[in-house]
């Protein structure tokens, strides 16, 4: 027994409106998640605060990174206060997905205000996590030492 086509086309216009009506409420969902998927989003894997030690193991010395990324660079300072050393430059190789490798130069002064210059070799790794981890070796003033920092 065959349907009259006036009801088969009856239904195919409600097929077609719930269709558009579930079309509709996926992108509306989309559009109002957006701001918040956007907002989780840390920026670059070594923008942050870190904090921890470098220099000899009997020995070490308090380390804090405060590191900014304008969408271009990353920026910052080592142990702000009146101790600081600026960031002057950060360069990445990014071979290694799971740990990128990073050289960082910094400028400091010692007690008598000569300036003092900060080499840094290290890895960023736990890229993915929040708490990332900075490790490698630490050269200033003369002195070398691992150091090793974890994103706060």
């Amino acid at each position: 027994m065959s349907m009259p086509a006036s009801l088969r086309g009856g239904r195919l216009l409600r097929r077609g409106r719930l269709q558009a009506a579930l079309i509709t409420a996926a992108a509306l969902a989309f559009v109002f998640a957006l701001p918040i998927v956007a907002g989780a989003q840390f920026g670059h894997p070594l923008k942050g605060q870190w904090s921890g030690e470098w220099g000899p193991v009997d020995k070490p010395s308090r380390l804090l990174l405060d590191l900014h990324w304008d969408g271009k660079a990353i920026t910052g300072v080592i142990n702000p206060g009146p101790e600081a050393a600026t960031v002057k430059s950060v360069t990445f190789d990014y071979t290694d997905p799971s740990a990128w490798v990073v050289k960082m130069q910094a400028e400091g002064k010692d007690a008598s205000g000569k300036p003092i210059q900060i080499s840094v070799d290290g890895k960023l790794e736990n890229i993915g996590a929040y708490m990332r981890l900075f490790h490698g070796t630490w050269t200033q003033a003369g002195r070398k030492g691992e150091f090793t920092v974890t994103r706060n």
